[in-house]
C-alpha cells in the first residue's frame, strides 16, 4: 500500500461499523487473504458490488467511467494480472469487492486472486499505531 503505507506499520481495524455501514469505494480494509486463511491484507475498496470494472490504458473505469484515485501518486498506472485482464468488462458479483493496493505494479490484490467476499473484509483500517512516529488516523474512519 505505498506510498500510503510503510513496511512493517501496524494498523487497527473497526470491525463494528462493517455490519451496518456499506462499504464505499476508496476506503481501506483489512481481510482475509481469499487463497491463505491465516493472512491478513490491506487494501482500498475500488469497485462495488453489481459494478462493472475494466482495466484500460493503465486506469481503472467503473461502469465505463474513468476513476479518479486522488490517494495514488501522479503516474501510476494500472495494469491487469492474472485473474483481472486488459480490456475486459468484468461483473463484480454481490457480496463482492474488487480490492487494490496503492502500489500497483507491486500490488497482489484482486487483479490476481479475484474479487473478495464481503465475508473476508475484517474491518475498517482505523488508524497507525505503531511505529510511534508514524501515529494517524486512516482517513476512512471519518465517515
Amino acid at each position: 500500500m505505498y506510498p500510503n503505507f510503510h513496511d512493517k506499520e501496524q494498523i487497527v481495524a473497526e470491525k463494528l461499523s462493517i455490519k451496518f455501514k456499506d462499504l464505499q469505494r476508496g476506503e481501506v480494509v483489512i481481510f482475509e487473504h481469499p487463497l491463505e486463511k491465516d493472512r491478513l491484507l490491506i487494501k482500498r475498496v475500488i469497485g462495488l458490488p453489481g459494478e462493472t470494472i475494466k482495466l484500460e490504458n493503465g486506469s481503472v473505469y467503473i461502469n465505463n467511467k474513468i476513476l479518479e484515485e486522488k490517494y495514488l501518486p501522479t503516474g501510476t498506472t494500472t495494469k491487469g494480472q492474472n485473474f483481472q485482464g486488459e480490456d475486459v468488462d468484468y461483473k463484480i458479483p454481490s457480496n463482492y469487492y474488487a480490492l487494490m493496493g496503492d502500489n500497483r505494479s507491486k500490488s497482489t490484490d484482486s487483479r490476481e486472486w479475484g474479487f473478495v467476499s464481503k465475508n473476508l473484509i475484517v474491518g475498517r483500517g482505523a488508524f497507525v499505531y505503531y511505529p510511534l512516529n508514524r501515529i494517524r488516523l486512516i482517513e476512512n474512519l471519518l465517515f
